[in-house]
Formats: structure tokens, sequence, C-alpha cells
């Protein structure tokens, strides 16, 4: 019986060994997807627009050639190919939160070039397509917002947004004043402007203003005429 029992320890421990052994070439020999790299170009033509500045147009064209060559980005982006049967498209399409890690991965774009060529301007942007963007963009909407909590990014989406408290106001009620008051701001008026407003000073200050307008513009007139 002892010998029986030794001898079924001895074939379990050899197993376990064979078994961890096993995993551990496994993971060494496992095969790691490489980084992938995709560049895109985007251009626009100066316009010299007379309300800006030499500085403000030039701004304005290396901006406008930034946001084409990000269009371009989330078009080839949303072309991008998951698995054998599903795009990026398609997960955007299916949940808003797939937009979002979409939207976010977008802006680890780098500007790799930027060359003007005559009123040309050319921006050139380089962004490395990772594992974990696969996996996050392939799988779930638990998934893919898990990725966003681990990433950090959550707070600076719509998704991760708090609402405010909410109160109604009856206004038509007959003392709501209370209700309606803005802090900061009196209701008192202000105690020189009453005095005006009860003695007629602005009335007397428009009158005034505009007779003596009225007085310049005579005699502008007057002397073309009789001049």
């Amino acid at each position: 019986m002892n010998k029986l029992l030794r001898l079924m320890w001895v074939v379990v421990s050899m197993a376990l060994v064979a078994c961890s052994s096993l995993s551990i070439k496994s993971d060494e020999d496992a095969v790691k997807v490489p980084d992938k790299v995709i560049q895109v170009k985007g251009s626009s033509r100066l316009q010299r627009l007379r309300h800006l500045t030499q500085k403000q147009n030039q701004f304005a064209l290396e901006q406008a050639a930034t946001i084409n060559a990000y269009r371009a980005l989330a078009k080839l982006l949303y072309n991008e190919q998951l698995t054998d049967d599903l795009l990026v498209a398609d997960q955007v399409i299916k949940a808003e939160v797939f937009r979002v890690y979409l939207d976010l991965y977008m802006r680890y774009a780098k500007v790799i070039e930027s060359t003007n060529i005559y009123d040309q301007k050319n921006v050139k942007l380089s962004l490395t397509l990772t594992p974990r963007f696969y996996h996050c963009l392939s799988t779930s909407v638990e998934r893919v917002s898990a990725c966003l909590y681990e990433d950090g990014k959550i707070q600076y989406t719509r998704i991760g947004y708090k609402h405010a408290p909410v109160s109604t106001v009856n206004v038509s009620c007959s003392d709501c004043s209370s209700q309606l008051s803005v802090s900061g701001f009196s209701k008192q008026k202000n105690g020189l402007d009453s005095a005006l407003l009860n003695m007629g000073g602005y009335d007397l200050e428009w009158i005034g203003h505009t007779g003596s307008s009225a007085f310049i513009r005579y005699l502008y007139l007057t002397n073309i005429v009789f001049n």
C-alpha cells in the first residue's frame, strides 16, 4: 500500500513539473503582434484673408492642414481591420463608448513632418496602433469601458460627466423673488441714479447731447454750402 502511494506521488509530481515547464515554454514561444505605425498627410492652401494679419493667415493655414490630416487619419482608422470580419467602423456604430475610445486614441498622433511649398502647407501625422488598441476595440462594451478607466481617460469624456442638481421654480406664485434672485447683484437702486431719475437729469442729458449734435451738424453743413 505504501509503495502504491509513493508511486502515485511520483507520477503526480512529474505531471506537475511537466505542466509547469510546458506553460513556461508556451509563454516564451508566444507570437507577439508587433505595433503597426500608420502615417497620413494633410494639406491646405493659403487664402490670404484681408481681415487677418500675416501671422494669423499662416496659423490658419497650418491649422487647416493639421485638421485635414486628422480627417485622413480618422478615415483610415475607420477602415482598419480588427478581425477577419470586423472593422473599426462596425464597432463605432454599435455603441458611443467605442467612438469615444477611438477619438481619444487619435490624440496620440504626432506631427512628424511639416513643410511649406509656395502657398501650400503639408502636414504628416504618425500614429502607432498597439495590440491593446485592437484588443479594446474588438471586444465588448464592458471591455472598452474598462480600457478607458484603466487609461484614466473617462473623466475627459462626455461619458464621465456628472449631472448637476436640478431644481424647479414655480413662476406663477405671488412671492417668488427669493427663488429668482441672483447672488452678487443688489435689488436696490443706486442712490445717484435714483436722484438723477427723479430730477429728470437723464432727460436733460439726452436733450443737451441731441441739441449739441444738431448744432454741430448745422455749422458743418452751412460752412460747406455757403463757402
